[in-house]
């Protein structure tokens, strides 16, 4: 465990976990949180072993975003330079190697919610409660929640959400593409701990090709994004040799069947 004040750090073998850990302000991002959450994301970006990267909130709550009270304090470059260390933050956990996760329980909006879009999987409770309130603050949200967010959802309800700025339910998050998954309160622990195990199956060298591929071509035209899957490899064959243990094993009806008995049926309730 790392000594940080305002988040826990913990690596796990190949997992690792930041916690956000101000519950009495609903786990809210003051500049020493900020400062310590991208302290952490870099080792993460570092460290060639780790495979999964986990995001929780201590107590009943993921992440109400930024402190609003701490804004008071600030100087008139305070809000630009800030503002360029959340986006740094948030592009590199968009661009970790390892499978990065979302726990989401509790409130979940300004930079909470914008943190969620950097992530690979969210999973969160019935319970949380998402938006982008920032706007009855007088302040223009600066992580993504006026860009990325619109990637997600759409310009119509991205708008929506930012000029109006209301709550709204993890059903409606999940209709629009923030949450892959909606689960119970008392489920949210084994669910990750499922997708986690589901994760470490695959082959790591398919796993970060692909999300490389994924991320990269996700806002490029069909004809630019398709030249991220030619230049890579696109098989984690071993040295000398092309054929993967994976094509392999789909010879075998075993150990096809060994290999598939995870992913085949995977969230498929």
């Amino acid at each position: 465990m790392t000594d940080y004040k305002k988040i826990l750090f913990e690596r796990n073998g190949v997992i690792s976990t930041i916690t956000f850990n101000r519950p009495e302000s609903h786990n809210a991002m003051d500049r020493e949180m900020s400062d310590e959450l991208q302290d952490a994301v870099r080792r993460v970006k570092r460290d060639r072993e780790c495979r999964v990267l986990i995001f929780r909130g201590a107590g009943d709550t993921f992440c109400a975003g930024d402190d609003i009270k701490e804004f008071l304090t600030w100087t008139d470059d305070d809000p630009y330079w800030q503002a360029r260390q959340y986006q740094e933050t948030a592009q590199t956990i968009e661009d970790l190697t390892p499978i990065t996760i979302a726990a989401v329980d509790g409130v979940c909006t300004g930079g909470g919610l914008e943190l969620t879009l950097t992530c690979d999987f969210v999973i969160a409770t019935d319970r949380s409660r998402w938006g982008m309130p920032e706007i009855d603050w007088d302040i223009t949200p600066g992580w993504g929640g006026v860009t990325r967010l619109a990637r997600f959802a759409g310009r119509r309800k991205t708008k929506e959400w930012n000029l109006i700025g209301q709550l709204f339910d993890a059903a409606t998050a999940e209709r629009y593409d923030l949450i892959n998954r909606v689960v119970q309160p008392e489920d949210l622990n084994a669910q990750v701990d499922a997708l986690v195990e589901v994760m470490l199956a695959k082959n790591p060298v398919t796993v970060r090709r692909s999300k490389f591929a994924l991320n990269k071509g996700a806002d490029l035209p069909l004809s630019g994004a398709m030249a991220f899957e030619i230049p890579i490899q696109p098989f984690a064959s071993k040295p000398g040799r092309f054929a993967t243990d994976g094509m392999e094993d789909f010879s075998d009806p075993a150990a096809r069947a060994e290999r598939r008995k995870v992913s085949k049926t995977f969230w498929q309730d």
